[in-house]
């Protein structure tokens, strides 16, 4: 049951009324999906009987070798961001309900890692220092998932609610020894990425030039990506995560939309494809410690992430990942947090959480995949129970290959 922003909204202004401003102690995130079956439904609190599962979660056929590959990535979403999320909705998200789950070290060669550093081990498998995109601590360009599906014939792309040049789309598409060269990131990404499908937040046209001058066609409206007949296409968008389903005018246009979107034009291609969808400001809620910021970014990657499933669920070709590249903020939810505490706290009230960091910190993030039932174990490292963030590039590498 997917409940409308309008109806959260109402929600929160209800709930503001019914609030107890209670002392509350630190909850730690339960991880009792680790290494198989993903039990996480319902833990933000399970003793809350306003947290519920959703009524017909869709579980995906399991391959072994995957048609499509889609990755989802969470910008700075950590355990406990999820846990806000569920009890913000008053049931589990869709990531949540996936049938397998694992836990994710993200460290970098620098230690606690950046953007560019995350999203280069995940495109990439290989870890890297901070602040250098789709190149190794020596500054030599690797190979990405992205070239390596493009070599096996299958179509690519790479959803941003960023702009293009920001370090998890560039991780998978471009290269440069520091993140801050986005001219350099983006001619790399236009040039020689095989990525067939760039969308996202809206280009500046100096920046938007790199790909039509490279022969991208920019498609206006989204709602004209489907039905897209050329081989390299541009997206440059409003995303808003308050927008249901698409404006009219084709300029506003909501994450899950724009993800379904590329699904049917990525499909198109008989051999499959690989898509990286990033929910980008889930991040900028932790960086800026605004848990209503946070929330509504959230709860906007979870639709993009049932949109995914709606598309896949009579399909028996199709894995679905979902991750993060770490978290941020250091978020941290009070124990006994309720569904009025984060109605609340959406409206301003300091109640059911608190913040430790305002940048990025080495807490585990969660990987949940629907469509393979994959052996976490063998991934694993130093018997820790969690795999490394470059594991993920292996598990989908052996998924297409």
């Amino acid at each position: 049951m997917k409940k409308t922003w309008k109806k959260w909204l109402a929600l929160a202004a209800a709930g503001m009324m019914a609030v107890s401003m209670t002392g509350c102690a630190d909850l730690t995130a339960k991880l009792t999906g680790l290494f198989g079956k993903n039990s996480e439904s319902g833990s933000a609190d399970s003793s809350d009987s306003e947290v519920v599962g959703l009524d017909d979660p869709i579980i995906l056929e399991n391959v072994t070798k995957a048609k499509n590959v889609i990755l989802m990535i969470g910008d700075g979403m950590g355990p406990q961001q999820i846990a806000a999320g569920e009890l913000f909705k008053g049931e589990s998200l869709t990531m949540q309900q996936f049938p397998y789950m694992t836990t994710v070290e993200t460290r970098s060669l620098s230690g606690t890692t950046d953007s560019a550093a995350a999203a280069t081990a995940l495109a990439t498998g290989t870890r890297t220092t901070n602040g250098i995109v789709g190149k190794d601590s020596s500054y030599q360009d690797l190979t990405t998932i992205v070239d390596i599906a493009a070599s096996l014939g299958k179509r690519t792309g790479i959803i941003a609610t960023e702009e293009l040049h920001g370090a998890t789309p560039m991780g998978f598409s471009g290269h440069s020894n520091a993140r801050g060269n986005t001219n350099e990131l983006l001619e790399s990404a236009a040039t020689s990425s095989n990525v067939n499908l760039f969308a996202s937040s809206a280009l500046a046209p100096k920046n938007l030039r790199y790909f039509t001058d490279a022969g991208y066609e920019k498609i206006q409206l989204p709602e004209d990506i489907s039905t897209a007949t050329e081989e390299k296409i541009v997206g440059s968008y409003a995303i808003d995560p308050l927008m249901e389903p698409m404006s009219a005018n084709g300029g506003l246009v909501a994450f899950d939309r724009l993800v379904t979107e590329a699904l049917e034009y990525l499909s198109q291609d008989e051999d499959g494809f690989f898509l990286m969808a990033e929910g980008s400001h889930i991040d900028h809620g932790g960086h800026n410690n605004d848990i209503n910021y946070m929330l509504k970014e959230l709860i906007s990657f979870d639709d993009g992430v049932q949109a995914v499933l709606e598309w896949a669920k009579d399909r028996d070709d199709t894995v679905v990942i979902v991750t993060a590249d770490h978290e941020t903020g250091g978020l941290l939810l009070d124990e006994g947090a309720t569904h009025q505490d984060m109605l609340a706290a959406y409206e301003g009230v300091h109640i059911g959480y608190r913040w430790t960091s305002s940048g990025h910190t080495n807490t585990d993030v969660h990987c949940y995949i629907n469509g393979a039932n994959i052996d976490f174990a063998s991934y694993s490292f130093a018997d820790s129970g969690r795999i490394k963030n470059t594991d993920v590039f292996q598990i989908m590498k052996s998924l297409m290959e």
